[in-house]
């Protein structure tokens, strides 16, 4: 986890790494590295300003990256967490899908060189 431009509180630490926990729960095992980056971006003047950006290294597939921006950096981050938690189950999801119809398509064609083969 890396802050910028503000000094990281051990409560806004403790509330990334519990939203992490809970979003990434079902794909943990899948997941290379998460790497958190907190950003005051324009510093005491105030706005829409705190920007929370997550990428998520996922192996054999491409680095989920997802960016928020909003006023308050508990809900960058929450916005942030939940998208990229999103993202990267899809894409676990879609790969599973893909290998199993994979073996499916496989198995087919198996069954039907075994039929083929039976036959004079």
């Amino acid at each position: 986890m890396v802050a910028k431009e503000f000094s990281l509180s051990p409560s806004l630490q403790e509330h990334v790494l519990r939203r992490l926990r809970s979003a990434f729960a079902r794909t943990q095992h899948r997941v290379g590295r998460i790497i958190v980056r907190l950003r005051d971006l324009n510093g005491p003047r105030g706005g829409r300003d705190k920007a929370c950006q997550i990428s998520v290294e996922l192996p054999g597939q491409p680095e989920v990256v997802i960016r928020e921006v909003q006023e308050n950096m508990y809900g960058a981050i929450d916005n942030a967490v939940k998208r990229a938690a999103y993202r990267a189950m899809r894409m676990v999801d879609r790969k599973s899908r893909l290998a199993r119809r994979g073996r499916d398509d496989r198995q087919l064609r198996i069954d039907d060189d075994e039929k083929d083969a039976g036959q004079p």
